[in-house]
């Protein structure tokens, strides 16, 4: 009996010694864990510096130990991927980092447990995984950002095949009414029947404008009366989610609709970024009141080009996200009393004077150069802007006028090279002759056609600052808005300007004509010059307002700063 209570006593002793270093290896391991831990977030605190700040919280928490197997990567917090799958390693440095990967090693000593093994240590590894996304969200000013109550009336007419005619009002009571465009594109997956595992496939998808206009209807109570009439648009016109809010990696899950769930769109800026997506190559009539001296008839009208693919009204995205604003025309057809001409010589009667002018504006980008997260950084986003080019023979000009006639089908940006002639002004004279009958000659008209290149693009920076962000100061501009000061009086310019005489066919000129029609026309260029350019210029002036066009100036806003807290996702 002593002889098993002593082997019992010995196998007590055993196990008592194997329990004490397990519960001591276990503590090791959790104090090894949070250590690791510690050092992940220090370490995605600044990527940039992620070896020396993991180091030092090392240092700080576990002196003993080691790092190892330290990486940068990207993260995506994606329920459509298995948990292994969720985590690819990248440079340091490159694009969509986002996350940090590292592991703690230690040698845990062994206590009693030697008497059992030869080893005096095990060896202990512990992984973290921190992770931390930052974006911003913003918008450029747009060519149609602007239009007033019946320019975008027509444009939505126009796009929709309905009869839409907004009030003033109406249109502030649109421009109060702000959806979330998280929840926008929630109601949108469910509209459209998209149950995807990855909520963020929906800014991918291509639904209905009857489904998005219905999505509006129940997010907007406000603007619910005013949204009605717009859900019976045919249920067959589709465009692209993209066109309202784009950027974003839709890879990275449920941080995409975390991030659109911050961004705050007006129900206005949807409806004119519908007009955006579906206006293609058509024009919008734009009604200008325009009061100018001489002025006759105005009729104008306004193109949009296409902007890139994934360039929606708003960009949400991570560093590197660009927003593109389409470039677009302005075609004038501006009808001028004659006498601004003054007297051309005995005889001469001038009528029909119309010009048609067309501005070419250059749209414009503007990409996240940088987002800062860290709670010490000043610095809160910083962007670059910069024009988009015209056509090569336009150089680095920001615009374009023209006088002539470009044909009709002619895209954005517009080749200088198409311009052709157009008939600006119907002559007849009366020649009076000594003891002969007068000369009465009609069928005479004048062309002319005429290019300027206007202004010169430039890459800016422009930046906004985190307290700058807290006080609610997020527009900046970009560009100068003085560039239309001079160029009309260019575009009129002799040394611009091709002027040629066209008779109707089979007319015959007498000779006692030639000598009239030769100081017509080398007074002419003079008087296109001294006549026409103040009011052409009021015409430009009157008719960018009712566009609400700043040519050459932009303005970007920036809606949100989006930045995670740093989370452990392993």
């Amino acid at each position: 009996m002593a002889v098993i209570t002593a082997l019992l006593m010995t196998v007590l002793l055993g196990f008592t010694a194997l329990g004490v270093d397990t519960a001591a290896l276990y503590r090791e391991k959790a104090a090894l864990q949070a250590a690791s831990d510690l050092a992940a977030l220090s370490a995605m605190g600044a990527p940039e510096a992620a070896e020396e700040r993991a180091e030092a919280a090392r240092a700080r928490n576990r002196p003993e130990a080691t790092v190892s197997a330290l990486a940068q990567g990207r993260y995506l917090r994606n329920p459509a991927l298995a948990p292994e799958d969720r985590f690819t390693p990248l440079a340091g440095g490159a694009p969509g980092v986002n996350a940090v990967s590292l592991s703690l090693d230690r040698e845990a000593p062994l206590h009693f447990a030697r008497i059992f093994t030869e080893a005096s240590s095990v060896p202990l590894t512990a992984s973290a995984m921190a992770s931390r996304t930052g974006a911003a969200s913003f918008t450029l000013t747009s060519h149609i950002a602007r239009l007033q109550a019946a320019a975008l009336s027509d444009a939505l007419s126009a796009v929709l095949g309905l009869d839409v005619a907004l009030s003033v009002a109406e249109m502030q009571v649109l421009a109060g009414a702000e959806v979330s465009t998280g929840a926008l594109l929630s109601e949108l997956a469910r509209l459209s029947d998209l149950a995807p595992r990855n909520p963020a496939e929906v800014l991918d998808a291509e639904v209905t404008v009857q489904a998005l206009f219905a999505a509006l209807h129940g997010l907007s109570p406000e603007a619910a009366e005013t949204l009605a009439p717009l859900t019976a648009v045919s249920g067959a016109l589709t465009m692209p989610v993209a066109g309202v809010i784009a950027g974003i990696d839709p890879a990275l899950g449920l941080t995409a609709m975390d991030f659109a769930g911050e961004v705050k769109v007006s129900t206005l800026d949807i409806l004119r970024a519908v007009v955006v997506a579906r206006i293609g190559p058509d024009s919008i009539a734009l009604e200008v009141a325009a009061e100018v001296p001489g002025l006759l008839g105005l009729e104008t009208r306004l193109t949009l080009g296409e902007a890139p693919a994934q360039s929606g009204w708003i960009a949400l995205g991570e560093e590197g996200v660009t927003l593109h604003r389409a470039a677009a025309r302005l075609k004038l057809d501006v009808a001028l009393a004659p006498d601004l001409l003054g007297n051309l010589g005995a005889g001469v009667t001038a009528s029909n004077l119309s010009l048609p002018l067309y501005l070419e504006l250059a749209g414009a980008t503007a990409t996240l150069d940088e987002i800062a997260c860290a709670a010490d950084d000043p610095l809160a986003a910083r962007f670059i802007t910069a024009p988009t080019p015209l056509h090569p023979l336009n150089g680095t000009s920001i615009a374009a006028l023209y006088l002539g006639t470009l044909p009709a089908d002619a895209p954005l940006p517009v080749d200088p090279a198409t311009l052709d002639f157009a008939r600006i002004l119907d002559l007849s004279l009366v020649i009076d002759l000594p003891l002969l009958p007068a000369i009465e000659l009609g069928g005479l008209s004048v062309e002319a056609r005429s290019d300027l290149a206007i202004g010169a693009s430039r890459v800016e920076t422009v930046s906004h600052s985190r307290a700058q962000v807290a006080a609610g100061d997020r527009v900046r501009h970009f560009g100068s808005g003085e560039v239309l000061d001079t160029a009309v009086s260019g575009l009129l310019d002799s040394a611009n300007t091709e002027i040629r005489l066209r008779s109707q066919p089979g007319l015959v000129i007498p000779a006692q004509a030639l000598p009239v029609i030769d100081s017509v026309m080398a007074l002419l260029p003079a008087r296109l010059l001294s006549g026409l350019t103040s009011p052409l210029d009021a015409v430009l002036d009157q008719t960018l307002a009712t566009a609400g066009i700043s040519l050459g100036e932009g303005a970007l806003t920036l809606t949100g700063h989006h930045c995670e807290l740093l989370r452990l996702v392993h």
